[in-house]
């Protein structure tokens, strides 16, 4: 009878395994990033304990071509949002950025001060900026830009850009006006400093 009771209860345990061996695994879910990001092309994203990770978006990036020199802020500078807060270069063409939020720089991204190509390369992953410890964050969110919002706006500013080239469409791409990478090469100085200043909200810093 113990015996009989035994095979029994082998059955039922190897039944089990098989059944639970059949069901799907479950796949692991994305973790989506939350950004931020300013009208003046710069974007964070907000660290488990409470820092602002700063970076430039691909727009601006892609417009100005493959970054050779970036000026990040000074250690425990205080920045304020929309004031100009680092500086990028493409050979003779200069764009400062204005910082998306107010607070106080706590890191620096060494790897990006030794190759700034990473922002081109990765503008929203290894080509961070800096890291700031944020002030009035919760009343500063309301000036930025996230999920579908981000994209709208980007239809937005696409379309000022057909309409501030219109008159040289040599700088669009023939495809219904997508913008050419690069095209900082392709402006004239003073459509590039047009451009600092209307759609980076920043001033190009006077040559000396």
């Amino acid at each position: 009878m113990s015996a009989i009771l035994a095979l029994v209860t082998a059955i039922v345990i190897i039944s089990i395994a098989l059944m639970r061996s059949r069901k799907p695994k479950k796949v692991a879910e994305p973790v989506l990033v939350k950004r931020y990001v300013h009208p003046g092309h710069g974007w964070i994203r907000m660290t488990n304990d409470g820092y602002a990770v700063v970076g430039m978006d691909d727009f601006s990036q892609s417009l100005l071509g493959k970054i050779n020199q970036v000026q990040l802020p000074r250690m425990l500078k205080h920045l304020d949002q929309g004031s100009a807060a680092w500086e990028v270069w493409h050979g003779n063409r200069h764009l400062r950025m204005v910082s998306p939020v107010s607070g106080w720089v706590v890191e620096k991204n060494e790897a990006v001060l030794q190759d700034p190509s990473l922002i081109n390369n990765s503008p929203y992953g290894e080509g961070w900026l800096f890291k700031v410890k944020p002030s009035k964050l919760s009343s500063q969110l309301h000036n930025l830009l996230t999920g579908r919002a981000v994209h709208q706006w980007q239809d937005v500013v696409t379309s000022q850009f057909r309409r501030f080239f219109s008159t040289t469409p040599a700088l669009m791409m023939q495809d219904g006006g997508v913008l050419l990478d690069g095209l900082a090469d392709r402006c004239s100085d003073e459509e590039w400093n047009a451009i600092a200043n209307e759609f980076f909200l920043t001033e190009p810093r006077k040559q000396s």
